[in-house]
């Protein structure tokens, strides 16, 4: 992350934390993990911002955090939120923890590769089951369609995963 990056990507993400906390309906646990990982994202966010690493992850996840935020925002409108948006709390751990992987240089490569993998594909997969989830809820949809929108989401998502996997594997081959 520039330096030029970082002030604007920062205030960006307090506010959208701030919008979630406001206008959201969010329990007591789901709002200490929202707070507490998303202030753990800013603080890694500056610290990282301040380093020249010549190591850059496959795919740049940081940068999509606040977009993180916006589905934690639809999420907390739901009528019950707390189970989707505790569930959320995978996403900024998953994302901090693939963007320091894949800075450890002393890691070998294969083996760095495999856990952002992991990580990349579990960060994914949350990502498309609570938006599937939060669209199912917040339309009101019956079994039936609730299926459908299963395997329409479970279809994209798993080819979605599909190519990030393969492209993280064609770096390794590089």
């Amino acid at each position: 992350m520039t330096q030029h990056a970082h002030t604007w990507t920062i205030p960006l993400t307090l506010a959208l934390l701030g919008v979630v906390l406001l206008v959201g309906g969010l329990g007591l646990l789901p709002t200490v993990l929202a707070v507490l990982l998303t202030g753990i994202y800013v603080v890694y966010s500056f610290l990282r911002s301040r380093r020249r690493d010549e190591d850059r992850p496959i795919s740049n996840l940081m940068a999509l955090f606040p977009g993180h935020l916006l589905l934690l925002f639809a999420i907390s409108t739901l009528d019950a939120p707390d189970t989707l948006a505790s569930l959320w709390a995978i996403i900024p751990a998953a994302t901090i923890a693939y963007d320091w992987i894949a800075r450890q240089t002393t890691l070998p490569t294969r083996r760095r590769v495999s856990i952002l993998l992991g990580l990349y594909a579990i960060l994914w997969a949350d990502v498309i089951v609570l938006l599937e989830r939060t669209i199912a809820v917040k339309r009101g949809l019956t079994r039936g369609e609730e299926l459908l929108a299963a395997v329409a989401f479970g279809l994209a998502g798993s080819l979605f995963i599909g190519l990030g996997i393969y492209r993280h594997w064609l770096t390794v081959k590089e």
